[in-house]
């Protein structure tokens, strides 16, 4: 049976689940960020284990909502209820083994997430980008043949439509207009994640068409912004992105992850 972990071949799996796909080796977008970064950042991210905040949970929340089929796999509502008290003890002990290994929320959380879900499905654009799809929450794997080592690449996409060949990504913004999503996109580099998704399909010999950003905000009126980088401004990160992964590449053959310069640098202000 060819795994993840089994070849080197590109991969194509729906429906792969969330911890398998963490598991699986390869190099992911999240983890390329950090190496630009610096690589010592990179080394340093690997060793840490950061317990999930509340936004990161609420966000975890509201992809499953979205995207799963059955989203009482991924997520449990907890009531608020008297841990000092016999009933809420033994309520607390109950949820706690009938929802191991789920994301949980607070019912006001999940009210939120019924009302980003309307939002959602009113904005034309957006609600049509995630009916279209064929495939959704989707791991693509695939080798990147550089010297002096090749590196194993992997990416779990949000939404894939085959027959467009056209991707989209959700997210959760504090700010989802057009400005407010123009500096996400530069303090997150979200243009990484579209070059690398979308090369990882095209090794996948999958047709690659627009990639679309679907940014939420999480208050009301819990507005919706549908986004696609312009083809003039992924020319410089396309570049960045391959001298990136040539220079990972390099770091693990003489196993040195710098961090900053060692030299004075002079900055211009």
């Amino acid at each position: 049976m060819t795994t993840p972990n089994s070849t080197t071949e590109p991969l194509f799996i729906d429906g792969m689940p969330d911890s398998d796909y963490r598991n699986a080796f390869g190099l992911a977008q999240s983890s390329l960020k950090h190496f630009m970064v610096s690589p010592a950042h990179y080394l340093a991210s690997l060793e840490e284990k950061k317990e999930p905040t509340k936004a990161m949970s609420f966000g975890s929340a509201y992809h499953a909502h979205v995207l799963a089929q059955d989203h009482s796999k991924h997520y449990a509502v907890k009531e608020k209820v008297d841990g000092r008290s016999k009933e809420g003890k033994l309520y607390n002990e109950q949820f706690a083994i009938d929802n191991a290994g789920k994301i949980i929320i607070d019912k006001e959380e999940h009210e939120t997430l019924l009302k980003m879900q309307d939002a959602l499905h009113s904005h034309e654009v957006a609600s049509s980008l995630i009916n279209r799809a064929t495939h959704r929450e989707v791991a693509v794997f695939a080798t990147y043949k550089t010297a002096p080592f090749s590196i194993r690449l992997k990416g779990m996409i949000d939404g894939y439509d085959s027959e467009s060949g056209n991707i989209f990504d959700l997210k959760t913004a504090e700010d989802a207009s057009p400005n407010g999503f123009r500096k996400a996109i530069w303090d997150r580099r979200y243009d990484i994640q579209q070059i690398h998704y979308k090369w990882l399909l095209n090794e996948n010999c999958k047709p690659v068409g627009n990639f679309y950003f679907i940014a939420q905000e999480k208050i009301a009126p819990f507005a919706v912004g549908v986004y696609m980088i312009s083809a003039n401004s992924i020319l410089k990160s396309i570049e960045h992105w391959c001298s990136t992964l040539e220079r990972f590449s390099w770091c693990q053959q003489s196993g040195n992850y710098p961090a900053y310069s060692e030299e004075v640098i002079e900055i211009n202000i």
